[in-house]
């Protein structure tokens, strides 16, 4: 049986409704991180990332606006939150998911947790036209 990647779902939805949308803003998407590979390429694929690189955020938005030079978005299944909205949940995973993002924030990149299309799409649309998020 296949395992289910909802956060692939979401993040595949996105890419699209940005193309409909922004035609002309450039995004990055990792969806092609999840195309099956075999034992060997995963092995290989695994020996070029980094300990940084594995936390790295889903999609970029190449667009600078306001103060900074960009938007990442880190897709998640659910918010990573917990029950207050903004203490962020104590997975390992997400915790280092949240320090590369800090690591971009310092750079001048916004970065931003989103778990659902149209959330990411809203986010993206203030950045735009503001250059907040």
């Amino acid at each position: 049986m296949k395992k289910q990647n909802p956060e692939y779902g979401i993040q595949c939805a996105f890419v699209q409704e940005m193309a409909y949308r922004y035609p002309l803003v450039m995004v990055f998407s990792d969806t092609a991180a999840h195309i099956k590979k075999t034992m060997i390429q995963q092995i290989r694929a695994n020996k070029l990332q980094s300990e940084i690189s594995r936390d790295w955020p889903d999609t970029f938005i190449a667009q600078p606006s306001g103060d900074y030079a960009g938007l990442f978005l880190e897709f998640k299944a659910k918010t990573p939150y917990l029950k207050d909205g903004v203490t962020l949940s104590a997975d390992k995973h997400i915790q280092a998911q949240e320090a590369c993002m800090q690591r971009l924030r310092e750079r001048g990149y916004a970065a931003r947790f989103v778990w659902t299309v149209e959330q990411a799409i809203l986010i993206v649309g203030q950045y735009l036209r503001t250059g907040t998020y």
